[in-house]
């Protein structure tokens, strides 16, 4: 019996022996922690990442010592800054960057020379370091990660223009930094030679020229061809970061540069609601993201503060400075900029946080004697203590934001946008009605009240009740992995024709759009009575007929054709809220073909809503053939704004538009839409009289 106990009791002792190594117990511990803090913050109203730091520091090698900083932990703390990384990639709206490309530049700049004018005196008079180590010291603290970034994603502000210059900001000033890393060492080292230059300078091209050329056509390819395979393009996506990293590593710069790079690359093949980007967030947010964010706690040791008064002054003139620089250079984008408050603050908060790259350069200046053991501890301080900082600003500065565009749209300063809560899909074949589903699920609002419904109308007769179970198992067995009860439902109806039964449906559902497989054109359609057209006739809403044979991910530029005075349809506004919804999800570019009246209103209600998207007018004049087939290019995705017959905007040339685009652009996305028509709307009869 005594040597049974003894043998449990060195079982138990192995297994819990300090620090963790059994990676059942190592795991159990960090998925606990993961669980209870964010709890726990919330009861105390603090960020959770400040729990999650604060815990590490607790639980690490220099306090309790349950766990340290080695092997599967390491592993999912590399992946957790290179996920955050590509998360901000992935999320960043390319149209606000490119619009922003120079104020990113300018604030990349800001956040490295205003820090460094403040520390670089600091070090070099202050602490008697040379000026190429104080140099050093002062870019280094330059840098900074995208810590918080996760609370500006879940806030909902991600699209903001400041955040686009911050994160822009951020990549610049951390590969220049990085870059300057490789120099400074050289130069210490006597290295600097012409070789030197010239393996920096080809690295570097080569690294670029892979990302930027050789990876994109990759990802195109595998979406392509893989796009209905969630598991694979989730596993596709974590080599594909993983890669970039190793590559950007190879290159002699931080596995970060080509995570975010690869967000960067894979932001348009990923759109921003779909569920593979769910997926993407999924994993990360309560995995990789919270690991790495209790290993950044896990470095601090706060017995250096401690030991001795040169150390303790150090860490805290250091850190004071830092931030002073930080929201320094902040408050001087904000007056070059004209941003609000609000807006500098979630600057300052994304900004002012250095883990990753501060890390990385201030462990190999140590390691090349460049600095001591001083400011090596004094840079661990300061990690944990703006990393404190920025989960504190940026989440209070989000928050106020996202108030700021909430009150924008409630004080109709900032429209909104038409949001489609329930859309209508009638679907006569399942297998082929995928794309229709995944366009759909664009449009549809994302209250829990919204619903995205798959319709099919069942012929009267005495089979009807057995048809009805067969089509909804054919429905659910064609969309089993894409199927949410939240969101989606099924729905049948009896009726002798399906044009009155997809207008029934819609009225029943209070569906604000339909989304139609392409109207069926020619001799069969003329023999089945022209039902495309008989929907029209019936149906009020907003209806858009859909082929969509191209992956989104190829297409560069919605072209969208509009009649003369389409801007005075009662239904503009949603039409074109929808265009912009698709232009945002895609990051496409508008192309205009109509008159310059639209073209304005087009702008006033983009300039209105306050997004990003590029529209250019192409051409004014009527639509002709010889036109659309100069204008239209393969990649496009062609729009063509139709009209009702007896409104205003109808023209002869609606009736033949189906058939021309599904004989001249077979292969490419085809969009028809009909712009609603709610019965407050003037109708014209056929003598033009209202």
């Amino acid at each position: 019996m005594a040597s049974t106990m003894t043998g449990i009791y060195e079982h138990l002792s192995e297994l819990f022996a300090l620090p963790l190594t059994k990676n059942v117990a190592l795991f159990s511990v960090m998925l606990g922690v993961i669980l209870i803090v964010p709890l726990l913050t919330q009861k105390l109203r603090i960020p959770h990442v400040i729990g999650l730091i604060l815990c590490g520091v607790a639980m690490g090698p220099h306090a309790l010592g349950i766990i340290d900083n080695s092997g599967a932990i390491s592993l999912f703390s590399t992946i957790g800054i290179l996920y955050i990384m590509f998360t901000a990639g992935l999320e960043l709206d390319l149209n606000q960057f490119k619009l922003n490309r120079n104020r990113s530049f300018a604030f990349g700049f800001l956040t490295w020379a205003v820090p460094l004018t403040i520390i670089f005196p600091i070090c070099h008079f202050g602490y008697g370091l040379g000026a190429l180590e104080s140099f050093l010291v002062g870019s280094m603290f330059g840098t900074h990660t995208l810590i918080a970034y996760p609370a500006v994603s879940r806030m909902g502000v991600a699209v903001d223009p400041c955040v686009a210059v911050s994160v822009g900001g951020t990549i610049l000033v951390d590969a220049g930094v990085l870059i300057l890393l490789a120099v400074i060492l050289g130069l210490a080292s006597g290295n600097l030679s012409a070789a030197f230059w010239i393996e920096l300078i080809a690295s570097l091209a080569i690294f670029s020229l892979v990302m930027f050329f050789v990876v994109p056509r990759i990802a195109v390819w595998f979406f392509a061809h893989w796009h209905r395979e969630n598991y694979l393009r989730y596993i596709f996506v974590l080599f594909m970061v993983f890669v970039s990293a190793l590559l950007a590593e190879i290159a002699g710069l931080e596995g970060i540069v080509g995570a975010f790079l690869a967000g960067l690359v894979l932001n348009r093949m990923i759109p921003k609601n779909s569920q593979l980007m769910h997926q993407v967030e999924f994993v990360g947010n309560v995995l990789f993201i919270p690991i790495f964010l209790v290993t950044v706690g896990m470095l601090v040791d706060l017995g250096v503060v401690f030991d001795g008064p040169r150390t303790a002054i150090l860490a805290a003139v250091l850190s004071i400075s830092a931030i002073a620089g930080k929201f320094g250079a902040a408050w001087i984008a904000q007056k070059w900029f004209r941003y609000t408050k609000a807006q500098r603050n979630t600057m300052f908060g994304l900004s002012v946080a250095r883990v990753a790259a501060t890390l990385a350069i201030v462990l190999v200046a140590h390691r090349a004697e460049l600095i001591d053991d001083s400011f090596l501890n004094a840079a661990i301080v300061l990690i944990l203590v703006t990393c404190i900082v920025a989960s504190f600003v940026t989440e209070s500065a989000a928050q106020q934001l996202a108030l700021e565009r909430s009150q924008a749209y409630a004080n109709g300063t900032h429209e909104s946008e038409h949001a489609y809560a329930n859309v209508l899909v009638p679907i006569a074949n399942p297998e082929h009605a995928h794309d229709l589903l995944e366009f759909a699920e664009i449009l549809h609002g994302n209250d829990s009240a919204s619903r995205v419904t798959m319709l099919s109308v069942i012929p009267d007769s005495s089979c009807a009740e057995t048809n009805i179970h067969a089509i909804r198992q054919d429905i659910v067995k064609a969309f089993k992995d894409k199927l949410n009860p939240r969101k989606h439902q099924i729905s049948t109806v009896i009726d002798p024709n399906i044009s009155d039964g997809i207008a029934r449906a819609a009225r029943e559902h209070t569906a604000s759009a339909l989304v139609l497989g392409w109207p069926m054109t020619g001799l069969s359609d003329i023999i089945i009575g022209e039902k495309w057209k008989a929907v029209i006739h019936d149906v009020d809403r907003l209806v858009i007929w859909c082929d969509l044979p191209m992956n989104a991910a190829k297409t560069t530029r919605l072209t969208i054709f509009t009649l003369p005075h389409a801007e005075r349809e009662c239904g503009f506004d949603g039409w074109f809220d929808m265009i912009l919804k698709i232009a945002e999800h895609y990051t496409l570019k508008i192309v205009h073909i109509g008159t310059e009246e639209v073209s304005q209103a087009m702008r006033t209600r983009r300039d209105f809503l306050q997004k990003s998207i590029p529209i250019e007018n192409a051409s004014s004049a009527p639509i002709d053939d010889e036109q659309v087939k100069s204008i239209v290019k393969p990649e496009d995705w062609i729009v063509f704004i139709s009209a009702r017959k007896n409104t205003f905007c109808h023209m002869s040339i609606c009736e033949k538009i189906p058939e021309y685009l599904s004989k001249h652009f077979k292969s490419q996305n085809k969009l028809l839409i009909y712009p609603s028509q709610p019965a407050s709307c003037a109708e014209i009869d056929e003598f033009g009289v209202v």
